[in-house]
């Protein structure tokens, strides 16, 4: 399982909700989508908060993945792994201050095998704190992003299908990939499989690559070329690579992440002429990629590695400590930014006996009341 974050959220509520719950029919008009259902919120308060906030961020939405399918895992198991995931991202409030929409899909890698896609637990969560109505920001990377990881760890490595089998884990050295074989406007099966690759589609790419018509294009072509390029032991570092893309005519981002490598050619630019940037994600562009470790046998050792029992131990003991630690702090800096949004304490109201024709009336002879009529009013 693998958590992401849109970089989306200043528009109307109806952009995203309507990706979750709607797709176009046969005759263009939006539907509900297929495999895709409400877990846990309301849709039509969520876009209230959403589209009446006044605040530029107006909310934040994101996904958590998973290679297993959408009946292989326990509803049980969804929902610890929803309210887990609350735990994390809204440490130190009450249920009260915030709201969250689930949406479960399950319509990814659907095939005549496999009726039931990959499951996707979809989340919409309007950036505003529901007593003060100040701004509230889910997930901020550089504060939020070990912390977020560690429950991710300890999820993967806690739960497991209805079939008793542990989670994908990401960061396995087996499901390492030289290149990310999906970017975001590909279609699928990937464009990225170099097995079938021949001699003509190599000239094609070199011809995209020296004269793109769009990222999209440039960024399938590199990374194919790359690929390449890596089985014929060219590539076989970052160094090496980066020397193959200045080779190539690409120019070069000098801030590279430890993670992806970006590059610019001088023939895409955006409307207002300014050239665009192509980020390239997956091993092969991390700072310290070394092809070697990518080989079959050498992945095999290091998943071994990476599952013998005093690192799994030093793993949990690593993801629990950052859990703790991250929740701690987190839930500080909120009650101390929504500290005025403490419930007032409950209206006490002593009750006074009134005499009166209604309940009662003082006895004459002294002043012990005498009940008369006590109607059936909801008290």
């Amino acid at each position: 399982m693998i958590v992401k974050f849109s970089n989306h959220g200043k528009g109307k509520a109806s952009g995203v909700l309507n990706y979750l719950l709607k797709e176009k029919g046969s005759d263009g008009a939006l539907v509900p989508r297929k495999h895709a259902k409400v877990l846990y919120g309301d849709p039509v308060l969520t876009e209230h908060l959403i589209d009446t906030t006044v605040h530029k961020s107006k909310y934040k939405s994101g996904y958590l993945s998973f290679s297993e399918r959408a009946d292989e895992i326990s509803e049980d198991d969804k929902k610890r792994i929803m309210q887990e995931f609350e735990k994390v991202i809204f440490c130190g409030l009450e249920p009260d201050q915030y709201d969250i929409l689930w949406v479960e899909h399950a319509d990814k890698d659907i095939d005549d095998n496999n009726p039931v896609g990959r499951l996707e637990l979809n989340f919409v969560i309007p950036c505003q704190e529901l007593r003060t109505g100040k701004s509230f920001q889910p997930y901020y990377e550089p504060a939020d992003q070990r912390r977020v990881n560690a429950w991710k760890n300890i999820i993967n490595a806690e739960v497991k299908t209805i079939n008793a089998e542990r989670l994908s884990d990401p960061n396995d050295p087996k499901r390492q990939r030289l290149v990310n074989p999906y970017n975001s406007h590909a279609p699928r099966p990937s464009p990225f499989n170099i097995n079938s690759y021949s001699k003509k589609q190599s000239d094609e790419d070199d011809e995209i690559i020296q004269h793109p018509k769009s990222r999209r294009d440039l960024e399938e072509a590199l990374k194919r070329r790359l690929l390449l390029e890596s089985q014929r032991g060219v590539v076989i570092n970052r160094q090496s690579l980066l020397t193959t893309l200045r080779r190539w005519g690409l120019n070069v981002n000098r801030s590279n992440s430890e993670t992806s490598v970006s590059v610019k050619h001088d023939d895409l630019k955006d409307k207002n002429g300014r050239v665009m940037s192509v980020r390239l994600t997956g091993g092969m562009f991390a700072k310290n990629y070394r092809g070697i470790e990518f080989k079959p046998y050498i992945q095999e050792v290091n998943s071994n590695t990476y599952y013998s029992e005093p690192n799994k131990t030093h793993r949990s003991q690593l993801d629990k400590m950052n859990l703790e630690e991250g929740i701690k702090i987190k839930a500080q800096y909120h009650q101390e930014r929504y500290k005025e949004a403490t419930l007032p304490e409950p209206l006490v109201i002593q009750k006074v006996k009134i005499a009166n024709s209604v309940e009662e009336a003082l006895d004459p002879k002294g002043t012990e009341p005498t009940k008369r009529y006590i109607p059936s009013f909801r008290r």
